[in-house]
């Protein structure tokens, strides 16, 4: 991977190298990717969702974005995720646990500021394409992806049917510096996870003869996109315990969402498990 001059991108790609799942890592080196990975994830916080039903919202700062991928091993296997300064909250309430999709005039609108705010993570967007795209009440997501290296970036913006106001712009860019791997028949990879605390974002590779993908996170049930072999989702909660001032992996922050798959003959896998991150 091509290493950019400025000092915040050069640390990125020194992670990136480092957590190649291709790479044999020591114990040192692990423990030392992940620290580099917490000084990364670092951000400021911001406002919180006032969901109904949701836990009182909690003000921490900073604030920061989790990411593990099955586990805490996710570090070795090249898992990252670079927040934003997202905002966002007020509409999450017309939030829906099953997606609509978005129409081309739609995509054109909010494509400019998500790719934006993905340009400035550094993703590649001269060859990053759109692959998924949904609308749950008020916010929607557009998800793009290199497949070489296996990056994706994601962005969760506010924008109500029939505005043409977009705000409140949250992203996440993940993945890893080799080649993406398909997701086997009848099964799934998990991808990056962005948890921006009042709202989550995920996606992952979904393999032949799985028609759908169920996202179970504490009490909500969300019911991603699926299209071409690639699965997108976000609500709005969290995706990790909230032990966000912990190191992720044993006495840490636990990822608290699962996932079933219903396949094209119509079998449910129940609590599904990932074959790789992706």
């Amino acid at each position: 991977m091509k290493t950019h001059p400025d000092s915040a991108n050069s640390r990125l790609d020194i992670a990136l190298r480092s957590l190649d799942a291709a790479s044999t890592m020591t114990a040192v080196q692990q423990q030392h990717a992940a620290a580099t990975l917490e000084r990364i994830v670092t951000t400021p916080p911001a406002p919180l969702s006032d969901q109904p039903g949701a836990a009182p919202p909690v003000r921490r700062s900073p604030r920061r974005l989790l990411l593990i991928s099955a586990a805490a091993a996710a570090v070795a296997a090249g898992v990252l995720v670079l927040p934003s300064g997202g905002g966002g909250g007020r509409a999450y309430a017309s939030w829906t646990p099953v997606p609509a999709g978005l129409t081309a005039a739609e995509v054109d609108l909010v494509a400019p500021a998500c790719r934006k705010r993905l340009g400035d993570g550094h993703l590649d967007l001269d060859r990053a394409r759109l692959v998924l795209a949904e609308r749950r009440g008020e916010y929607v997501v557009l998800l793009y992806r290199t497949d070489d290296p296996d990056v994706s970036g994601s962005c969760l913006a506010h924008n109500r049917q029939g505005s043409d106001d977009v705000d409140d712009v949250a992203w996440g860019i993940g993945g890893s510096s080799g080649p993406a791997l398909p997701a086997p028949a009848r099964g799934f990879t998990q991808g990056a996870i962005s948890d921006f605390v009042d709202a989550s974002v995920t996606d992952g590779a979904a393999g032949p003869g799985v028609a759908g993908v169920t996202i179970h996170a504490g009490e909500l049930t969300v019911q991603a996109s699926v299209s071409n072999g690639r699965y997108v989702a976000w609500w709005p909660g969290p995706a990790f315990t909230s032990a966000r001032d912990q190191r992720s992996g044993k006495g840490g922050p636990q990822l608290i969402i699962s996932y079933d798959l219903t396949l094209t003959d119509g079998t449910v896998i129940r609590n599904a498990q990932p074959s790789r991150p992706s």
